[in-house]
């Protein structure tokens, strides 16, 4: 799950956040879609390309309609890993 825990995120016009996930290992990035500012994200496990702790998890701020790559093509704006809890 992906739950925003501070106020929304201020993005430019024509940018949109996009949700990307790495597991260790991993030769590239995969994307988990686009995200809302405020918006609370659940993928389920079965969606993601493999979980453990330490996978890699990204927002990054990219053209309206995502990334023209199959990788992330702007910054990163918040980064996180996966930890069992």
């Amino acid at each position: 799950s992906l739950v925003p825990l501070g106020p929304n995120e201020d993005i430019p016009e024509g940018k949109t956040m996009q949700f990307w996930t790495k597991p260790e290992g991993a030769k590239g990035p995969t994307s988990l879609g686009l995200v809302k500012p405020g918006q609370v994200v659940v993928v389920p496990v079965s969606k993601l390309p493999g979980l453990a702790d330490k996978t890699l998890f990204e927002l990054t701020l990219e053209p309206a309609g995502g990334s023209p790559y199959p990788k992330p093509s702007g910054p990163i704006l918040y980064v996180g890993r996966a930890v069992r809890v």
